[in-house]
């Protein structure tokens, strides 16, 4: 009886049909929808946001020494004092000298015009300043900020100087002032964190009595 034979495995092709309808038709609720990427988990990657400290145009702004390392990763305060001390040994000589070359390699734009104009006042009046650095007591940084990616560290020198200042003829000019002294100086250098020369530039000094 071959028809029925038939009929039977039509019967169970229709409820094998049905049956996987009911299946694949149904979600488990793990199913990701198909017109979406799955997300991925909070941790991958163990990605820990930072605060960029940057404003809408990406420049860097802030204070403090955990602001510049955000920027110059190799930064540290020893380092910078140590290339502080040396640039404030070498701009007292520079000065002294009239070296506008090697004052140009260490000062800002502003403040080489300044100790320019004051060199070449003295040179005008044939005048000469000898600086003896004696000692450096202390040197220490005051603040850091950094406004639009400019770095500007200001520090703190405490020194023992003797500076001499001569007229035409050799004269002292000041007797006071020639005497060795301690001196307080406040230097702000500067540099830019966007650029790839990592010369910091003095921007501006000031001199202030120590009453210690």
């Amino acid at each position: 009886m071959p028809y029925i034979d038939i009929i039977i495995f039509a019967v169970i092709a229709v409820l094998l049909v049905l049956r996987l309808k009911s299946v694949l038709g149904q979600r488990t609720g793990f199913e990701q929808p198909q017109d979406k990427k799955p997300m991925q988990a909070a941790n991958d990657g163990d990605v820990v946001p930072f605060p960029s400290n940057k404003d809408e145009t990406g420049a860097l702004n802030g204070h403090g020494i955990a602001t510049l390392r955000k920027a110059d990763r190799n930064f540290t305060e020893a380092a910078f004092l140590g290339g502080a001390t040396q640039a404030f040994e070498m701009v007292l000589r520079a000065y002294a000298e009239g070296d506008l070359a090697q004052l140009k390699r260490l000062l800002g734009y502003d403040l080489l015009q300044s100790f320019t104009q004051s060199i070449q006042k003295r040179n005008a009046n044939k005048e000469s300043l000898t600086i003896d650095l004696e000692n450096i007591k202390e040197a220490s940084i005051l603040n850091i900020a950094v406004v639009d990616s400019v770095a500007a560290v200001t520090v703190h020198f405490h020194s023992v100087q003797t500076r001499i200042a001569r007229d035409a003829d050799e004269n002292i000019i000041d007797e006071d002032e020639s005497q060795s002294q301690e001196i307080v100086d406040i230097w702000t250098f500067e540099r830019d964190l966007t650029l790839n020369d990592p010369n910091w530039k003095l921007v501006e000094t000031e001199t202030a009595d120590d009453d210690s």
